[in-house]
């Protein structure tokens, strides 16, 4: 399984980067990018007892707080809204889409959650492997019409799953598109739970 790895930049704290890794479990810190990635690949290398030259492939992420937010994107990523040009993040930030009141909602329930900029026509298996078991993540894309389409994660042990509806994760579940995903949990109140990739590899 391909690795993903989740620095997190907080410059308040030190080391100012966190890393953690699904589904492998690595967790460290350090206050340089180069020196968080050497420190995940080391960890990752002496976990799996295997070279550096042989680890698995790695997918990166960046989280940050941003107007009290904690949100997370691929390193690397660019998330366009086609219709109006404009960054994912700035419409996301500039309208009264639910979102930012869910935020505050689940944080008053205990939760941490992360809003993950994704693209629409993406699969839903990337946001998938990327949770863990108490992970609450706002999966968040442009609607390509100016606005913004998003729907509630929840990880299976986390604080916040009681009641809320179970989707199973299969190969159908996997392969669909994060819009229409979004679309059809819009009709069971924004969130779902599923099994994280941790759970499945273990």
């Amino acid at each position: 399984m391909t690795e993903q790895v989740i620095f997190r930049h907080d410059p308040d704290h030190q080391p100012q980067l966190t890393y953690r890794s699904v589904p492998s479990g690595c967790a460290g810190g350090a206050n340089t990018l180069a020196e968080a990635r050497a420190s995940y690949r080391t960890c990752l290398s002496a976990r799996l007892h295997v070279d550096r030259r042989a680890l698995p492939p790695v997918v990166e992420h960046i989280e940050g707080l941003v107007r009290g937010m904690w949100v997370r994107t691929r390193i690397g990523a660019v998330h366009r809204d086609k219709s109006s040009d404009r960054m994912l993040l700035q419409i996301l930030l500039a309208e009264q889409s639910g979102l930012r009141d869910e935020v505050v909602r689940l944080s008053e329930a205990g939760a941490e959650p992360v809003v993950v900029l994704a693209e629409p026509d993406h699969a839903i298996e990337g946001l998938l492997d990327q949770m863990s078991a108490r992970d609450v993540l706002l999966v968040a894309h442009s609607d390509d019409n100016g606005s913004v389409g998003w729907s509630v994660l929840v990880g299976s042990e986390s604080v916040i799953g009681h009641g809320v509806p179970h989707l199973q994760d299969d190969a159908v579940l996997r392969a669909t598109p994060v819009a229409t995903f979004t679309q059809t949990c819009a009709g069971v109140g924004q969130m779902v739970q599923c099994l994280a990739a941790a759970d499945i590899a273990s």
